[in-house]
C-alpha cells in the first residue's frame, strides 16, 4: 500500500536517528521530519495515535508493526519496553536497535506486537505468533521486580543507567498450546527472566519449567 514505509524510507529514517536504542515514537518522529508526505498518509490511511486517538489500531500502532517486520527480517533488534512518554497513549513503549551484534534470539512468548490486550490472539503475520499486553508486562514487572526470578540477575544493578529496565517477561505455560483467548493473569502466568535464562528455557521441547532451570544452575554452582 501507499502509507507503507519503504526499505529506502527505512534506512534513511536510521541514518538520521541519533539516539541508539531508540524508541517507536522517536522513529515516528523522525520519520514525519524526514518523510513527511509519507507520515500524512500514514496518518491519514489509520488515523492519528496517541491519547484520545479512540481507536486500537492507529497510524502509531502502524509503524510499530512496519518496526517490528523489519525485525523479523533481522534489520532490528526487537529491545525491552520502557515507560512511554506523556501522549503516547499506552503506559510503555517498545524499543529498538540496529546496532551490530544486537539482534537475537526471538523466543516464541515474546514474539508480538505492543498494542495487544488480550494473550493468545493468533496474529496474521506470524505463524503461531501471539499479541503481546503490555499492561500485562508491566503488571507482572511491578509484583516480582525486575530481577531475573531464575539466577538474580538485575541490568539496573550490572550495567546502571543503560541497563535499567531490561528484562524479559516468560510465560510459564507455553502460548501454542493455547488456542483461543484468554485474559492473562500476570502474577499467575508471567515471570520475569534475564535473556540467558530465557534462551535456557526455551533451548529444547518441552520447555524447561523455572524451578528445573534453578536446579540446573544449583548443580553448576
Amino acid at each position: 500500500m501507499a502509507a507503507d514505509i519503504t526499505g529506502h524510507e527505512f534506512h534513511d529514517v536510521l541514518e538520521h536517528l541519533t539516539q541508539r536504542p531508540f524508541s517507536t515514537l522517536q522513529f515516528i518522529k523522525k520519520l514525519a521530519q524526514r518523510h513527511p508526505s509519507k507520515w500524512r498518509a500514514i496518518e491519514e490511511e489509520y488515523g492519528a495515535g496517541g491519547i484520545g486517538a479512540k481507536t486500537h489500531f492507529s497510524a502509531y500502532s502502524r509503524v510499530a508493526h512496519t518496526l517490528a517486520k523489519f525485525a523479523r527480517k533481522g534489520l532490528l533488534a526487537k529491545l525491552d519496553y520502557q515507560p512511554a512518554p506523556r501522549g503516547w497513549g499506552s503506559p510503555n513503549i517498545r524499543y529498538w536497535t540496529d546496532q551490530p551484534g544486537s539482534v537475537g534470539q526471538l523466543f516464541p512468548d515474546e514474539v508480538g506486537d505492543e498494542d495487544g490486550f488480550w494473550e493468545g490472539a493468533r496474529t496474521k503475520v506470524f505463524v503461531n505468533a501471539y499479541e503481546r499486553n503490555v499492561e500485562a508486562r508491566a503488571a507482572c514487572l511491578r509484583h516480582f521486580g525486575l530481577a531475573c526470578v531464575a539466577c538474580g540477575e538485575d541490568f539496573g544493578r550490572k550495567y546502571g543507567a543503560h541497563g535499567q529496565g531490561f528484562i524479559h517477561v516468560h510465560h510459564l505455560v507455553p502460548l501454542k498450546k493455547i488456542g483461543r483467548e484468554y485474559q492473562v493473569k500476570p502474577t499467575k502466568h508471567l515471570r520475569p527472566v534475564c535473556a540467558n535464562c530465557h534462551a535456557m528455557i526455551h533451548r529444547r521441547e518441552p520447555m524447561l519449567t523455572i524451578e528445573q532451570l534453578k536446579e540446573l544452575l544449583d548443580r553448576s554452582r
